[in-house]
């Protein structure tokens, strides 16, 4: 059952020109969000979704901007249910479109038939500073569960964009986090993060930046109690530890 609270239909503006341009599905259990930033010269899509959604995901977009507008799309690992619409997004995007990623994750993406160039993070000093000077800082994840993971920190609006951390698994879904969601995001991480080592050397990592919310690429957004959150995962049992008898 999906939460009334917004228009589901609609982008819905989570902070000044930064909007979730997702799809939500009554009978989906795994929910996908899409994010777009318009900072005036730069447009970035952050993970713009899987080949299924590409209709519902570039009509969402097109209620904010003119798509043409996209310079950068934003991958925090090569997944089809996050980037396989990439290809199909390049048709109508900028010319000068560059996918910001990990180099591990560079060397899959062409497979999905990408055409355009990769801004490489960790080739980058891990950040880019867009032109009006804003700052995005990448926050490499590795193991969380791709080699090249990473989460992108938007050093204006304070904004945590943490790809498949902090997501949840529920058919219950509601865009921002709920008091049931803790559960939910336990049930996603326990199934596809790989240990507890691995996901607390990332929380100690958080535990240094200033978060006003995280917009995780599945499940629901945080926007409260985010070192509550912090430190659910930071002491979850997972992946290897489940192993043991």
């Amino acid at each position: 059952m999906l939460s009334t609270r917004f228009d589901q239909f609609k982008p819905e503006e989570i902070a000044p020109n930064i909007h979730w341009v997702g799809y939500a599905e009554e009978w989906a259990g795994l929910h996908c969000n899409p994010y777009l930033i318009d900072d005036g010269e730069d447009v970035i899509l952050i993970e713009p979704g899987s080949v299924p959604h590409f209709s519902n995901v570039a009509r969402m977009v097109s209620e904010v901007v003119n798509p043409a507008r996209i310079n950068y799309i934003l991958v925090s690992h090569q997944d089809p249910d996050l980037c396989a619409s990439i290809p199909k997004f390049e048709e109508f995007v900028s010319p000068d479109l560059q996918i910001i990623t990990h180099s591990r994750a560079a060397v899959l993406l062409p497979h999905y038939g990408i055409k355009a160039p990769y801004f490489n993070i960790d080739a980058n000093n891990w950040q880019l500073t867009l032109k009006s000077g804003r700052v995005l800082k990448f926050v490499f994840t590795p193991y969380m569960h791709f080699p090249g993971s990473f989460m992108t920190y938007d050093t204006k609006s304070k904004i945590l964009f943490s790809g498949d951390v902090f997501g949840g698994l529920s058919f219950d879904w509601s865009l921002y986090a709920n008091e049931y969601y803790p559960e939910a995001m336990k049930a996603f991480h326990e199934n596809y993060m790989p240990s507890r080592t691995i996901l607390e050397n990332a929380m100690n990592k958080l535990r240094e930046l200033d978060i006003s919310m995280i917009a995780p690429q599945h499940g629901s957004i945080i926007n409260k109690d985010i070192d509550k959150y912090i430190d659910i995962l930071a002491n979850l049992e997972c992946g290897d530890y489940l192993l043991v008898d």
